[in-house]
């Protein structure tokens, strides 16, 4: 098995050991290596959890014993590390320590609402009735929720629904009243959804929070296209219907935490701590940090000690505000087009991650027997990592002589197809698809028709294109991308597994090979996999030979396990 593969395996094991397993199965066991046991039924679980492009070429007996061998080479990484005393190496201390503030965390969460996800069938049929449902809205953007309440107001007392916009949305629509938009059913918070759906066509919601703020959305115009049956469509709606009842109950249980300890926002200084905040950068130009004068927020002195939000008789200040700001990556920063749900969700997830840190440590979950186990395999992880860089990665060098003559010998490995950028218009229906490629063809820019007539919002913010692809790449619209011959060139409307699609071709790039300039960085990593691979390899050997190693083949053939169609994965 080649060290892609290892690797892959000794960051996938660690997490995926610590599932539940049946009893019977967890008690035989298929291999030992010193004092650790393999057992049946975690052999099994890993395998089935393990993406097939990961699993050995051979299938049957021999598979299964490859595939074993690496979960064995795993613990002897792992009893190797350990007898180095990586367990107290800053990289593993650190790493543990962002780990339970992250995903401990947020795994904590997700077991408060477990048990009480129920999907029965009135659930499915009640989704059944709006899936697919698309409708075309109008929005009014505000910051609070007062804001939202007056809105909300003026239009139960009649006023124009474009007029109100114009006067108090902060969205980039509101000088033209709003731009009508598609809104596909499952693709909004569960509240919003709700609301959003149960409106009739010329309604409009009350104000519904949002990441950006808050929303008071009127319904334009609703279609549904022709629908597979309820049977034929189950299992997505089965999908659909956990996903929103685990982010409801996961929303109440937050709410909750946040009640129990007093939270609490101050609005009017949290739009100071907003109307600091600079013009937002491309996210593809970040700034060099080194280069950037702190601090890069400016307050009046008046302002510093100003709460923006408190909690456990303790607050953060626009003080507070700025040093984190100074200390987070430019993208974990708040940015202007997110309005006041930046900042908010900027604090909110500093103060959730020590809140249910206090949860957790109330609850004693870290001493559970399965959540013990996955933290000490978690903890084998980082330290087999460390391993890893150290004593194999640190060790291998591949010299500038050696990537020449690797790109001499392999040359149409750097051989480039053409790819090609494209513009993409999504719709539900034949219909609507036909209408913004009128538009189009009359004159609209591409763009600004994509994002009036696009359902999925992706597709929407994509409105400079598509990343390059080439011939093969996506099938949905592979044929017709390719089929185009000039830039500029627009297709008519045809039909994909996602909805009915028109594309632009924006941009061609053709055949070429690579530079070896530009492909020396693939050069090496690929010199160095096959070094770091040869390497490992002779480590694993001189300490397999240091401990007891038992493999139980007839356990091993008691294995319930069903192949699956394996991907072609290069690692050379």
């Amino acid at each position: 098995m080649r060290i892609a593969k290892v690797i892959s395996m000794i960051v996938l094991l660690p997490v995926l050991l610590a599932v539940s397993c049946s009893k019977s199965r967890e008690d035989i066991l298929v291999a030992e290596v010193a004092d650790r046991g393999i057992s049946l039924a975690t052999f099994e679980k890993t395998y089935l959890a393990v993406d097939p492009k990961y699993l050995p070429e051979d299938e049957g007996l021999e598979g299964l014993k490859e595939f074993l061998d690496t979960m064995i080479n795993k613990e002897v990484l792992a009893m190797k590390a350990d007898e180095l005393g990586y367990d107290k190496d800053q990289y593993v201390v650190q790493g543990m320590e962002a780990f339970k503030k992250v995903s401990l965390q947020a795994g904590y969460l997700k077991i408060k609402v477990a048990d009480r996800i129920k999907v029965t069938e009135k659930d499915l049929k009640k989704a059944y009735e709006k899936f697919g449902t698309n409708l075309q809205i109008k929005q009014i953007l505000v910051d609070t929720k007062e804001e939202g309440d007056e809105v909300y107001e003026l239009l139960q007392q009649g006023h124009d629904f474009e007029a109100v916009c114009k006067q108090y949305s902060k969205g980039p629509d509101a000088s033209i009243g709003g731009n009508v938009v598609n809104a596909l059913y499952g693709t909004f918070e569960p509240n919003f959804q709700d609301a959003l759906f149960d409106t009739p066509v010329g309604g409009f919601t009350p104000p519904l929070l949002s990441r950006y703020g808050y929303f008071v959305v009127k319904v334009v115009a609703t279609s549904q296209p022709k629908r597979k049956t309820f049977e034929q469509v189950r299992p997505d709606l089965e999908k659909l219907v956990q996903q929103q009842q685990e982010l409801r109950l996961t929303t109440e249980v937050s709410d909750g935490i946040r009640e129990k300890y007093g939270f609490e926002w101050y609005e009017d200084n949290i739009r100071i701590a907003f109307d600091a905040l600079p013009p937002d950068r491309p996210l593809t130009n970040p700034p060099d940090r080194s280069a950037e004068v702190y601090p890069l927020l400016e307050f009046d002195a008046a302002d510093l000690d100003k709460p923006l939000v408190s909690y456990k008789d303790k607050s953060i200040t626009i003080k507070d505000f700025s040093d984190l700001y100074d200390r987070a990556s430019f993208f974990a920063r708040p940015r202007l087009e997110f309005r006041f749900g930046g900042v908010k969700k900027f604090l909110l997830d500093l103060v959730m991650n020590e809140l249910v840190e206090d949860e957790m440590k109330a609850s004693n979950i870290e001493e559970e027997p399965e959540v013990a186990d996955m933290l000490r395999r978690k903890k084998e992880q980082f330290m087999v990592d460390k391993l890893f860089q150290d004593l194999v990665d640190k060790q291998t060098e591949v010299s500038p002589h050696e990537q020449d003559a690797y790109y001499q010998d392999n040359l149409e490995r750097f051989r480039r197809p053409e790819q090609r950028r494209m513009g993409m218009i999504l719709t539900n229906d034949r219909t609507t698809a036909m209408e913004a490629y009128n538009k189009v063809m009359a004159g609209e820019r591409f763009e600004r028709v994509s994002e009036e007539y696009s359902i999925e919002e992706l597709t929407r913010e994509e409105r400079s294109g598509t990343d390059f692809v080439g011939k093969g790449q996506k099938p949905d619209y592979d044929e017709v991308a390719f089929g185009m011959e000039n830039v500029g060139d627009v297709s008519q409307p045809f039909q994909t597994s996602r909805g009915w699609m028109v594309l632009k071709l924006i941009e061609r790039r053709p055949e070429s090979i690579l530079p070896l300039s530009e492909a020396r960085d693939e050069i090496r990593r690929a010199l160095k996999q096959v070094k770091n691979e040869e390497r490992l390899n002779s480590l694993l050997e001189k300490w397999r030979a240091e401990v007891e190693i038992k493999v139980y083949e007839k356990n091993l053939l008691k294995a319930n396990i069903k192949e699956r169609p394996k991907k072609t994965v290069s690692f050379t």
